[in-house]
């Protein structure tokens, strides 16, 4: 069959995978898996492949299972995707039950509450990774797409870069992976709708991710304490009205709730998208500026009551996802507001968290714009085109 990697095939990979989790690595030869063994002949070049009178091979899925997994960021998330599907070492012939209890005790949780909630979550990136690597090898009938970044696929650890915002210097550091697997880092964003209505512990979103693990649970993995909707719902008694939506680009503080086993000391919830009545959310450049500014602001405003005080913020590329806004344009909005706050506190650490490889590729292509001038390039540069050639918001000058 013919395969375009696009979000539209997204939902038939997520439940191939799931087959693929229930059966093992040695039910790959008897399972109906037409995505994935197209997806397998797109990432592999064109071999492989099934469909349209092409050989099915069951090791060139297991192939791609294996490096779509290989580039979920490291850490929890990755490891239990292996063992979820059988792919550490020793586990291929694993009955689901103990693979999938081993993948719970990854996330300290019991085999119930995984299956639940983690689970949906280890299959929905899994799926991710697996578009992302097709995307970068073309379409299984030959036709090649477009690669986002001549360079290769992004780093998956934190990667620290060095850029000029309208004549700051300042560090960003990238990392590729879930924002709640982020460590070390004072202060993590996530994006809310206007209402405050944090996404479901279930979803694969950054606000429905952060829900999950910040909230407090039972032996048996059950919240017992919603810890961020609870204080968002206390913070709307208090200086808003629960039901009815704040101003976009409000932002929120609460506690970081469990993740500060991680180092987390604060979660800001920042109203960057705004609801439509046919489910849908639309937001603006000048929303996730504004939110942004917003986030700083708030930061700075609680930086010395802790001790130590704040240094570090980690926030998601904002209003790319549920927003609708393209990921380039989404962060150049962003950089917009980092520039001025980093120059007027120059001590704030800035981090940003990107889910998927693909969207780290863009990440890392705009952030290419922002880089200093080296002094060979300065010396071959026209007078008044070096690094303070910039526009009010960061870009380069045309």
């Amino acid at each position: 069959m013919e395969f375009s990697p696009t979000a539209a095939t997204l939902p038939g990979i997520v439940a191939e995978l799931g087959l693929v989790r229930a059966h093992g690595l040695l039910g790959l030869r008897s399972l109906e898996l037409p995505l994935l063994h197209a997806a397998s002949a797109a990432h592999g070049g064109g071999a492989g492949g099934g469909g349209g009178g092409q050989e099915i091979r069951p090791g060139a899925v297991e192939t791609l299972l294996r490096d779509a997994v290989e580039t979920l960021g490291g850490g929890d998330l990755q490891t239990a995707a292996a063992y979820t599907f059988g792919l550490t070492q020793g586990a291929r012939e694993w009955a689901a039950q103990d693979r999938r209890r081993r993948a719970a005790g990854v996330f300290r949780v019991s085999t119930d509450r995984f299956r639940k909630h983690h689970e949906k979550l280890v299959l929905a990136e899994t799926a991710e990774a697996v578009l992302s690597l097709c995307a970068a090898h073309g379409t299984a009938d030959g036709s090649a797409t477009a690669p986002t970044r001549a360079a290769g696929p992004a780093p998956l650890g934190p990667l620290p870069l060095d850029v000029v915002l309208g004549g700051t210097k300042a560090r960003i550091t990238v990392h590729t992976g879930p924002i709640e697997f982020v460590t070390g880092v004072d202060a993590l964003v996530s994006s809310e709708n206007t209402y405050l209505e944090m996404s479901r512990t279930f979803r694969p979103t950054t606000s429905g991710a952060l829900r999950r693990a910040a909230a407090r649970q039972n032996a048996a993995g059950g919240i017992v304490d919603d810890v961020l909707v609870r204080e968002l719902h206390d913070w709307l008694v208090r200086f808003a009205a629960p039901g009815l939506p704040v101003a976009p680009g409000t932002v929120v503080a609460t506690s970081a709730g469990e993740l500060a086993s991680q180092g987390v000391r604060r979660i800001y919830h920042a109203a960057t998208v705004m609801p439509r009545s046919d489910g849908g959310y639309d937001t603006t450049p000048a929303v996730v500026t504004k939110a942004v500014r917003q986030v700083f602001e708030e930061a700075a405003a609680e930086r010395d009551g802790f001790a130590p005080p704040l240094t570090s913020l980690c926030l998601p590329v904002l209003g790319a996802g549920r927003g609708g806004l393209a990921p380039a344009a989404s962060l150049r909005a962003m950089l917009a507001a980092i520039g001025p706050a980093l120059a007027e506190r120059p001590y704030w650490e800035v981090h940003l968290a990107v889910r998927r490889p693909e969207v780290a590729r863009v990440v890392l292509d705009v952030l290419a714009e922002y880089r200093p001038m080296t002094a060979a390039h300065a010396q071959d540069a026209p007078a008044g085109r070096h690094e303070h050639a910039r526009t009010a918001d960061g870009r380069p000058e045309d």
